[in-house]
């Protein structure tokens, strides 16, 4: 069988990988020079335990699944792994229902999580945090890996099976009852192709003819730069809001890497490019008055709230504010300062334009020869092993 995969993040990078285990007639089209240009080279790294999600979603299921594949090729390839776990504190009174409902969440779906009932046991597992209230919830499997590290590592496995990744290769139009592809530079023919384009995989079926009730909303996150007076004042457990579930947005955390760098964010708000990383950056102005529509409409008519949540996630942009949020993660405001850093995320987030909500699972279409995965979003990177071998076998791919 001979199959096209179109987008090398760590989707697209991670479908090669398992379907190149029985074949190697498969081919990965990448429209940039690289692998990391967008989502998968600007992810904190966070590997996530899947507690947030509904249960019995597929976002859900391949979290829990692809954590432990994600480790497990970590661990393989002796890539970096930190098992740092992560601690959820509530910031107001209405996050301690949603703590419990996380907490009985996590007992059914079987995820190692602890709940904390004093000030003592959250200081214990974190002395550098400052909890405001007695409860919290610890979720010990939450790692950190280095997204890059692993990247390269399935393209240096992919070049060693003879699997082609042809970098500045744009797709222009695909035939989906023949699996007939043309790019900018050649036209291919398949029996199988895979979408997963990630920010552009919605222009991708519409280069397919594909028709949907989504809409593709692309979200920036921006982080802030933590720069402390001592490094024995910086949390080596991650330290994470508890989310408001109406969103699919998890809040200002904390985020470290291998090198030592230290963050806070994502902020989540409404960006009009797709690769607008930077002020003009890949400036498109047909996209922008496209996104700017489709925003604008919604938040006029605050369809799934998204006004209200434009104005919360605005306030993000600003230091003062976004230290102000996030004084339970720090002991004290002394020990360290924030600065502008460079780290910037583009996600795509899809809008059901049936039922004016976010969409908050993963979405896969079949269409003829074509599957669509149109909405991968967090916690894409950690479900993507799981992700891979869920698609191979649903469509008979091996």
């Amino acid at each position: 069988m001979k199959i096209a995969i179109i987008g090398s993040g760590i989707v697209g990078l991670s479908l090669a990988y398992d379907l190149s285990d029985k074949t190697n007639e498969v081919i990965v089209f990448e429209k940039e020079k690289d692998s990391l240009s967008h989502g998968t080279g600007r992810n904190s790294g966070v590997i996530h335990s899947g507690i947030y999600y509904i249960p019995n979603s597929l976002r859900s299921k391949l979290c829990i699944e692809g954590s432990k594949l994600m480790k497990d090729f970590i661990l393989e390839n002796n890539l970096y792994l930190k098992n740092c776990g992560k601690l959820l504190l509530p910031k107001k009174d209405i996050d301690l229902k949603t703590l419990e409902i996380l907490y009985q969440r996590s007992k059914k779906l079987g995820i190692n999580v602890k709940k904390l009932n004093s000030i003592d046991e959250i200081i214990k597992i974190e002395p550098n945090c400052n909890p405001i209230y007695k409860q919290a919830l610890f979720i010990k499997d939450t790692s950190l890996g280095d997204p890059e590290e692993v990247s390269k590592k399935l393209i240096e496995i992919l070049k060693n099976r003879n699997i082609e990744i042809l970098y500045n290769h744009k797709v222009i139009k695909i035939f989906p009852q023949n699996g007939k592809l043309i790019t900018n530079n050649d036209t291919f023919k398949f029996d199988i192709i895979i979408n997963a384009a990630g920010l552009r995989a919605d222009e991708i079926a519409k280069k397919s003819s594909l028709k949907t009730n989504y809409s593709s909303l692309p979200f920036k996150g921006k982080y802030w730069r933590v720069n402390f007076n001592n490094t024995k004042h910086m949390p080596k457990t991650l330290l994470y809001p508890i989310p408001n579930l109406e969103y699919p947005f998890l809040g200002i955390h904390t985020v470290y890497d291998k090198k030592g760098n230290f963050y806070l964010g994502p902020s989540n708000t409404p960006v009009f490019g797709r690769e607008s990383y930077n002020f003009l950056h890949k400036f498109n102005f047909l996209e922008f008055l496209n996104l700017t529509f489709k925003f604008f409409k919604k938040i006029v008519f605050n369809e799934n709230n998204l006004r209200n949540l434009a104005l919360l996630e605005f306030k993000n942009l600003f230091l003062s504010h976004v230290k102000k949020t996030s004084n339970v993660y720090f002991k004290s405001k002394d020990n360290f300062s924030l600065e502008i850093s460079s780290k910037v995320g583009i996600r795509s987030q899809i809008f059901d334009n049936k039922t004016k909500f976010l969409f908050d699972d993963f979405v896969l279409v079949k269409q003829d020869k074509v599957i669509h995965i149109l909405n991968a979003i967090s916690p894409a990177w950690t479900s993507s092993f799981a992700m891979a071998k869920y698609i191979s076998k649903k469509y008979n791919l091996k």
